[in-house]
C-alpha cells in the first residue's frame, strides 16, 4: 500500500532535480509561508489588539551590527528577518523533500527546525527569551 503522505518509500528512486531548483522552490515556497503566516498574524493582531514584536528587527541590528534604531523604524527590518529566515527554512523544507524526508512526520521535524532558526539567532544575539518563560 503506498501513499503520498508516507513519510519515506526506500524504493522510491531519488529525482533528478538540479540543485538551483531546489534552492529556488523552496526559497519561493518559504517566501509564500511567510507571507501566509504574516497575513494571518496581521488579522490576529487586528481582532486582539496584540502589539508587533520587535524581536526579530532587534535581532537583525545586532547580528549585522547596525546602529540603534528607534520603534518606529523597525518594521523594514522586521519585514526583512521574517522573509529572510522564512526562504532559508524554505530550502531546508526543499532539501527535506526532494531527499524522502516528507509526509506527516516531515512536517512535525519541521516545526522544531523552524522554531530552532528563531530561537537561535534570538538567543545568540541576545534579543528574544528562552522558551520556558514564555
Amino acid at each position: 500500500m503506498s501513499s503520498t503522505r508516507r513519510t519515506t518509500i526506500p524504493e522510491r528512486p531519488k529525482p533528478n532535480v538540479p540543485c538551483s531548483n531546489i534552492f529556488f522552490y523552496g526559497l519561493g515556497a518559504g517566501i509564500m509561508g511567510v507571507a501566509a503566516m504574516t497575513i494571518s498574524e496581521k488579522l490576529e493582531q487586528f481582532f486582539t489588539g496584540r502589539p508587533n514584536s520587535l524581536v526579530p528587527g532587534y535581532t537583525m541590528q545586532r547580528l549585522f551590527g547596525m546602529s540603534p534604531r528607534p520603534e518606529s523604524e523597525m518594521f523594514p527590518l522586521n519585514m526583512s528577518m521574517h522573509y529572510g529566515q522564512g526562504a532559508v527554512a524554505g530550502v531546508i523544507r526543499a532539501l527535506m523533500s526532494v531527499n524522502g524526508i516528507r509526509g506527516p512526520f516531515a512536517d512535525f521535524m519541521f516545526i522544531g527546525v523552524r522554531l530552532m532558526i528563531d530561537q537561535t539567532l534570538e538567543n545568540w544575539m541576545g534579543t528574544g527569551a528562552l522558551p520556558w518563560p514564555w
